[in-house]
Formats: structure tokens, C-alpha cells, sequence
């Protein structure tokens, strides 16, 4: 298993060796359904290099200025905290 960046397919659905994603969501320049870069756990079948290591992916997510506010409390969760949690995602 890896941890890699994704898009949907051209029919909107999930690629096929995503096992558990939609996290770290940024908008690209693609069309709809396309138009989002995700991050995702993928089987080694995956087509992507995935992120090495969680420091990785912590630069990504600082790179494209990602902010985690809850949409009620208004709360922001520092990006290392959302970050450390996606990576555990590889269990």
C-alpha cells in the first residue's frame, strides 16, 4: 500500500486501486469531474509514485497552502495534526 495523489476518472468514479481516499483535496485547472487532486491509500497496482514518508507529505500540503477549519465551530486543526492523520491512513 501507498499513499499517493489522484484524480477521479473521466466518468467521476473512483480509480479502481483506491482503497480509501479524498483527503487533502485541492482544486486543479481540469474539467468536472476531474478538477481535484486528492490524496489517497492506493494497492502497489497504482500508476503514481507515492509520497515517501509523512514529512513528504506534509510539504505538499504546506506547498499548496492547505487550511483545515471546521465548517461549525470555525476551529482550524494545524495541517501536521490533519497530515499526521492521513498518513496513519496506511495503517
Amino acid at each position: 500500500m501507498k499513499l499517493i495523489k489522484y484524480t477521479l476518472n473521466t466518468n467521476g468514479t473512483i480509480p479502481e486501486y483506491i482503497t480509501d481516499g479524498g483527503y487533502l483535496s485541492v482544486r486543479n485547472s481540469d474539467a468536472s469531474p476531474r478538477d481535484w487532486d486528492l490524496v489517497g491509500v492506493a494497492n502497489n497496482d497504482a500508476p503514481q509514485t507515492g509520497f515517501v514518508n509523512e514529512v513528504a507529505l506534509l510539504a505538499y500540503a504546506q506547498e499548496k497552502n492547505l487550511v483545515f477549519t471546521d465548517p461549525i465551530t470555525k476551529e482550524v486543526t494545524p495541517t501536521e495534526t490533519v497530515v499526521s492523520s492521513t498518513w496513519l491512513k496506511l495503517g
